[in-house]
């Protein structure tokens, strides 16, 4: 059995992952995840694993600063 060095079986290709991909894995439609975790910025089908953590870190830095106002 041979390993595909460009893909690990879940989307991630070359340090990429499809957005279809991760949408499929947490349930959450694409345009929702274009919207909360990329603000509405264009995006591309595949984002690098650097961008979608630093969208993911910026969108939880976002929403615990929201929460917190609140209080």
């Amino acid at each position: 059995m041979t390993m595909d060095t460009t893909t690990n079986g879940l989307g991630e290709k070359d340090g990429k992952i499809s957005l279809e991909v991760l949408a499929k894995m947490t349930g959450f439609p694409i345009e929702m995840i274009k919207e909360e975790i990329f603000q509405g910025k264009e995006t591309q089908e595949e984002v690098s694993l650097d961008e979608l953590r630093s969208a993911m870190l910026s969108y939880i830095d976002s929403t615990m600063l929201t929460q917190d106002e609140e209080k």
